[in-house]
């Protein structure tokens, strides 16, 4: 079970990339183990593979996965909708932890002209994203360090100390860390379902510093939402 839950979060970190022998190498698998724990997958629908061998979630997966994305959006829209509010109408994006990605499920677009947006259905990477690092935070150490070791030394070793002064404040940041020109700050948490939640707001830099005690503020104030326990 552990072995395909591995395998499942390979793939979901890049769908569509990885061949049987590139899973192999990555979990430390011999290549008839890693053969017949795809071939289970891919026949109960959980994975899908290319006319390149190439794999991807499965559509009986992905169904599950938007469902239950569809059930948190709707649970954290009012909570989103108060922060987008309160930044005075900047960019609010509502995101859960798949693998190794932060899947964007709900969105408040900005009322600025100049604005971030991303789409719902993307997906983020964990280390230079202030949604990903907060999910990092929000976990428990075993798989906070499990997350970290996909990365090289040198990354794990800054993630290690952002995630301490994450745990400490509450609040993650990206200052033109994943786009230039584009800062953000988020808070994560454990919710429905045992998901690891992310509320984030991305702006322009310039703008992002000139209200970046407001948007913190608006976070706090989101951390305490009764959505967090529904």
């Amino acid at each position: 079970m552990r072995r395909a839950a591995a395998v499942l979060d390979e793939i979901a970190a890049e769908p569509g990339r990885l061949r049987l022998v590139d899973l192999g190498e990555r979990l430390g698998l011999a290549k008839s183990t890693t053969r017949r724990l795809l071939v289970g997958l891919v026949e109960v629908g959980l994975v899908g593979v290319d006319s390149r061998g190439r794999f991807s979630l499965g559509e009986r997966l992905l169904r599950f996965g938007t469902a239950s994305g569809a059930h948190i959006a709707a649970i954290f829209r009012p909570t989103i909708e108060r922060v987008a509010r309160a930044t005075e109408g900047e960019t609010v994006d509502l995101s859960i932890l798949r693998g190794r990605r932060m899947l964007f499920i709900d969105q408040i677009e900005s009322s600025h002209r100049l604005r971030a947006v991303s789409a719902i259905g993307v997906r983020f990477p964990l280390d230079c994203t202030a949604n990903g690092k907060a999910a990092l935070a929000a976990l428990d150490d075993a798989n906070a360090e499990a997350a970290l070791a996909r990365f090289d030394a040198e990354v794990a070793d800054r993630l290690r100390h952002e995630i301490a002064e994450i745990r400490r404040t509450g609040i993650a940041f990206d200052r033109d860390e994943h786009t230039l020109g584009v800062s953000a700050a988020a808070i994560a948490r454990r919710a429905t379902g045992d998901n690891v939640v992310a509320i984030s707001v991305p702006t322009p830099t310039e703008r992002f510093l000139e209200k970046e005690q407001r948007i913190v503020s608006a976070l706090r104030a989101a951390a305490g939402s009764p959505a967090w326990t529904r």
